[in-house]
């Protein structure tokens, strides 16, 4: 039986290679649908909330849940995002 080596400068440099994967296209898919659903929350407060500025027939109610919704989706937006950025930190620490 024949045992070949291990060729090391073959596998360093596949290290450099960005490898794109199926899921990193869904994470980055499914973090863009979720950003626009954010944006989307907002953009609907500010319009019910400018139609009831104006006294248009709204009830209150609806711009009450309407901030609430944006409020939670900014809030959680903004948690993803710390938590992105303390990976990134995290991983700029470690030594290699």
């Amino acid at each position: 039986m024949k045992i070949t080596g291990i060729d090391p400068t073959s596998s360093l440099l596949s290290l450099n290679k960005p490898q794109k994967t199926e899921g990193t296209s869904s994470f980055e898919s499914m973090l863009n649908q979720y950003i626009q659903q954010t944006d989307n929350a907002v953009k609907d407060f500010e319009t019910k909330s400018i139609s009831l500025a104006k006294g248009e027939d709204i009830n209150l109610h609806d711009v009450t849940i309407a901030a609430q919704k944006a409020s939670i989706a900014v809030q959680l937006t903004t948690q993803i995002r710390d938590k992105a950025v303390e990976a990134y930190q995290e991983i700029m620490r470690m030594q290699v």
